[in-house]
Order: structure tokens, then sequence, then C-alpha cells
């Protein structure tokens, strides 16, 4: 394809899919087993992003987290991931016109592989992805730069022919971490000012503006 960006690197939470609802339902459901009480949903939706692991020290206010709380976590989260997800607003069309120009697209999320692919191929847009990759995967989490890197390879695309598109602080410090640029949109748990403080190189009004950003270097 000729345009400004070849590869579109994306987080999957509250970028292009909305599992919060889920999210919400494992976590309560794994609180209740040890005996505490539920958290409002939007505590758990400010505690999202960073990994499984981080989710669960937050939720239960300590980095001792044990492996019980883990596993029903994931018990629940496996029964409900698919059902309680949804594409967020333009995604899929967008993705389809992505893919229409030629853009290599691949996931690069905190959350674990097998729980994202689950969920796409659920949503049916795991096809448009040359890769799903998930800190398991990868060995490395965002922010971590090789996280980016990972995902990227299988895009086949330089870092300086990529963008980096996420919801959070932590998308902006991953893509600066990989040497990729960096698009953000506020559909996920982060404020408008939270995302202009992390200092993208794009800040897009709505998801649907992104292939005109490829294209050009600008959003429309």
């Amino acid at each position: 394809m000729s345009g400004r960006y070849r590869a579109v690197l994306f987080d999957l939470d509250g970028t292009l899919v909305d599992s919060y609802a889920a999210l919400e339902q494992a976590i309560n459901f794994s609180l209740r087993r040890h005996d505490l009480s539920d958290l409002p949903a939007g505590k758990i939706r400010e505690y999202v992003g960073d990994g499984v692991e981080k989710l669960l020290e937050r939720a239960f206010g300590t980095s001792e987290v044990p492996d019980t709380a883990h596993d029903a976590f994931e018990q629940r989260y496996d029964q409900i991931c698919c059902t309680e997800s949804k594409v967020l607003a333009d995604v899929e069309a967008t993705l389809h016109v992505l893919a229409g120009m030629g853009v290599a697209m691949a996931v690069c999320t905190n959350k674990p592989t097998g729980f994202s692919r689950k969920i796409l191929e659920a949503l049916q847009l795991d096809s448009l992805f040359k890769g799903i990759v998930g800190p398991d995967l990868a060995g490395a989490r965002k922010p971590d730069g090789r996280h980016v890197l990972a995902a990227l390879a299988t895009t086949g695309a330089a870092a300086t022919e990529a963008l980096f598109v996420g919801d959070m602080p932590v998308d902006v410090r991953a893509a600066r971490n990989g040497g990729t640029d960096v698009a953000v949109v506020a559909t996920g748990s982060s404020s408008l000012e939270q995302l202009r403080e992390a200092q993208p190189d794009y800040l897009l009004d709505k998801f649907s503006d992104l292939p005109a950003l490829v294209r050009n270097g600008k959003a429309a």
C-alpha cells in the first residue's frame, strides 16, 4: 500500500472491544469466593489495563494474591468473556476499511493471548489480524517495548512504518518504548485529560478517523 503507515497495532480492551462487564463479573466472582465484598464497576474499570495479575492485585489490595483467586477469576472469565464482550462503535467497519487498504494489523494486549483470541474469534474479527499477542506470547507486557516489537514482527513492517492505537497512557508509553508512533482514542477507561497528558502523536475524535490518519498522517 501507499500511505503514511504500513501497519497498525491495536490494544484490545477499551480500543477494539468493551469487555468491562465480563471483567467486573469475574473479579467479583473471585472476591466472593474469598469472602470479600464486590467492587463497583467503575472501580474495576480503573484497575484495567496492566494485565490480569495487576488487576487482581488492585482488586484484592495486595501483591500477594492467592493462586485460588487467579483460578476463580479465570474460571468465571472463561465462561463469560465472549458473551459479555462487544465490539466498540465504528471498529468493525474501520478495520475492514484498513484491511482493504492493505494495512497489516495486529493486536498487542496485556490480556492473555488465549482469552484475547477467543474473544476476537467470537466477535468474528480474528481473521483481520496478522497476530494476536498477549504478554505470555511476547515474554513481556506493555509498556515494555518488547511486547510492541513482538506484535509488530507479525506484520512484517518496521517500527517507523507502524502506528500503535490504544486508549490508555500505558499504550503511549509502550509505543514510545517500541519505537512506533501512537494514536489514542477516549473509548476506554482513561479520560481525555489523561490521554492529552500522555502526549500521544495523535488524539482521535473517533475510531473511524483512523483510515485517513493511516493514509495521510493526519485525521480527517
